[in-house]
């Protein structure tokens, strides 16, 4: 093996990799408008044949909950 010890990047235990990740062009999910729209779709389906108060119901129960929505 000819390989060059130096050649390897040493990682702290702790250290956020996805920085280096970044610099080298990764993008997360969250950030790509294409994942976003994916998981607003998801989101809206119970709320598709709901009427207005019903609707208000099951926003009223994800508050209660605390479960954040992608607006």
């Amino acid at each position: 093996m000819s390989r060059n010890l130096n050649e390897h990047i040493w990682t702290a235990a702790g250290t956020d990799i996805t920085i280096r990740w970044k610099i080298n062009g990764w993008i997360a999910p969250s950030e790509q408008q294409v994942y976003k729209d994916k998981w607003q779709y998801y989101q809206n389906l119970p709320l598709r044949q709901l009427d207005d108060a019903a609707k208000e119901q099951y926003e009223a129960v994800l508050r209660k909950a605390k479960v954040v929505r992608l607006k």
